[in-house]
């Protein structure tokens, strides 16, 4: 198999001028060859991630709704496990310097090893709580990494500078926030 290759004369741009190039580049063109492929348009090549879909991305819009109670609620209690009371800290901190309106960051307590609670408003893990209560189910395993994912949703909720702003918390923010909906994806899941 032969392949000719051919110089062309490239086109200067505003950026070769500026930086004072006072004659054309030559560039190396291979004839490019064009591969079938099944998908036609973006929903269709979207539409292949979907077997990397997984319980997470059911869980997604709960663990958004959770970290925007904890950021546009003042003085509330936040209980995790003995081993997140450093990490836990670390938010408060965090939450106090990204918020500065905040006047009452919340507290940080020694709550159970199954689950992480806000009192109130969510909970990661534990028993399945009021409905009025923001919950996302997680294995007392897995609290440590839903903990992880949680404060990473919060650290980008307060660059994005939730909640003093208009549209940045995120889809499902400026609505209503419909728990028995959400308990029931994450059944279905």
């Amino acid at each position: 198999m032969r392949t000719e290759l051919e110089f062309v004369p490239l086109q200067l741009n505003a950026m070769s001028l500026n930086l004072g190039v006072k004659s054309p580049l030559l560039a190396l063109r291979k004839p490019a060859r064009t591969i079938p492929f099944g998908p036609t348009g973006l929903a269709d090549i979207l539409q292949g991630f979907r077997l990397f879909a997984g319980s997470m991305d059911v869980m997604a819009p709960s663990i958004a709704e959770a970290a925007r109670r904890l950021l546009r609620t003042e003085g509330t209690t936040l209980f995790v496990p003995e081993n997140l009371l450093n990490e836990g800290n670390k938010l408060r901190l965090a939450i106090s310097d990204g918020i500065p309106k905040l006047i009452h960051e919340p507290l940080i307590e020694k709550g159970t090893n199954d689950r992480i609670l806000v009192e109130n408003l969510c909970q990661i893990g534990g028993r399945e709580p009021e409905i009025d209560i923001c919950w996302i189910p997680a294995a007392p395993e897995s609290i440590e990494r839903m903990w992880s994912i949680w404060v990473a949703q919060i650290h980008d909720l307060m660059v994005a500078g939730y909640p003093g702003c208009s549209g940045c918390g995120g889809p499902g923010s400026e609505g209503e926030w419909d728990e028995m909906a959400s308990r029931a994806r994450m059944r279905v899941k």
